[in-house]
């Protein structure tokens, strides 16, 4: 099983004048370091708008800077919101972040799940999926060949040009999907996409959904798939610390858990868990869970290696190929999260090795 880092930016108040350049910063020294252990992903998730839960509208541009500190590390969009973004310029910026890492990009498209997010852009919420799946059309067809022959939609019309530059990774970078669902892994093996789970549902649940993914991919005409390459790959991301202390490991992962899930007063809390039934149903939830039953249900990825290697071991046995650390999360300061890194670096990640 391979491993992945990823982050989102998240600056709690109370703010600095540094606070949100020290993030980025910090964030470029995680991915050097997470390189260093054997971390072999590096995703970043595209946010607008969320102040505190998510400061990285520009994820190409964040990791672009990242491709030059690093050489082997795979650098994951994760994922485009392809709604907001004109498909020429998708193209044309996974292109130059292709080139600029020397083909070490990972694609992952999505419609994003926050209206918040659409209506900021200036879109109607409720043709985003419509829109999502044109943009990635006329994506995939840009890049097919080096002269786009055009597109026309309902809500694309773009003429012919030439695209420039061409990416390295032909005929396309691998293509991932986020499944905050778990009826995504189904629509995404359909699709020839890779899908990203989170440890938010069940262990039982994600080996279901990782088992129909693969059952789906076997009964699919490889013609039908939209991925000219497919990329049939499963990952889920949790939030989680290690340390060398195990009740240490446990409380700050937990911690950092419970306020990525919503247990913090974030101002955008109401927006942000619209859909989950309010910010109070989601508080009560997490305060219904002790650390405990966070780290036994596998929700939170928390304590020793050896307690972190347990709950590791029980998200590889639903079959999926990468496990995804959120460990930049909610408190959690950035002399932690380089001293978890260091630490799965040298007691977990060499046990899952082949």
């Amino acid at each position: 099983m391979k491993f992945g880092f990823m982050t989102q930016l998240q600056i709690p108040r109370p703010w600095t004048e540094t606070s949100e350049r020290n993030a980025f910063w910090n964030g470029l020294d995680q991915g050097v370091a997470a390189e260093a252990a054997g971390f072999e992903y590096y995703w970043i998730t595209e946010q607008h708008f969320f102040i505190e839960i998510g400061h990285s509208p520009a994820p190409d541009m964040y990791l672009a800077a990242l491709s030059q500190r690093t050489t082997t590390l795979r650098l994951a969009l994760g994922v485009v919101l392809m709604p907001i973004h004109n498909p020429v310029s998708i193209a044309e910026r996974v292109a130059t972040l292709d080139v600029l890492s020397n083909g070490r990009v990972e694609f992952g498209t999505g419609r994003g799940t926050s209206g918040y997010i659409a209506e900021g852009m200036g879109l109607d919420p409720s043709e985003s999926r419509e829109v999502a799946q044109e943009h990635l059309d006329a994506v995939l067809k840009m890049f097919d060949a080096d002269y786009f022959e055009g597109y026309q939609g309902k809500h694309v019309n773009l003429p012919p040009r030439h695209m420039v530059p061409r990416h390295i990774q032909r005929p396309h970078p691998p293509l991932w999907t986020a499944a905050s669902n778990l009826e995504t892994y189904e629509h995404a093996a359909s699709q020839g996409f890779g899908v990203v789970g989170v440890t938010r549902s069940s262990i039982p649940d994600v080996k279901a959904a990782v088992a129909k993914y693969h059952a789906t991919v076997k009964a699919t005409d490889s013609a039908n798939f939209i991925a000219r390459k497919p990329n049939h790959k499963t990952a889920v991301f949790g939030i989680g610390y290690c340390d060398k202390d195990d009740q240490v490991g446990r409380d700050v992962g937990c911690a950092a858990a419970r306020w990525y899930y919503g247990d913090n007063d974030a101002e955008l809390n109401p927006v942000r868990f619209a859909t989950a039934g309010g910010v109070e149903k989601v508080k009560a939830r997490m305060s219904g869970l002790s650390n405990d039953d966070l780290i036994d249900n596998g929700m939170a990825i928390g304590g020793d290696p050896d307690t972190f290697c347990r709950t590791v071991e029980n998200w590889a046995s639903t079959g999926i190929d990468q496990m995804i650390f959120m460990i930049q999360a909610g408190d959690t300061t950035h002399d932690q999260v380089m001293r978890s890194i260091d630490l799965i670096g040298e007691k977990v990640i060499p046990r899952f090795q082949d």
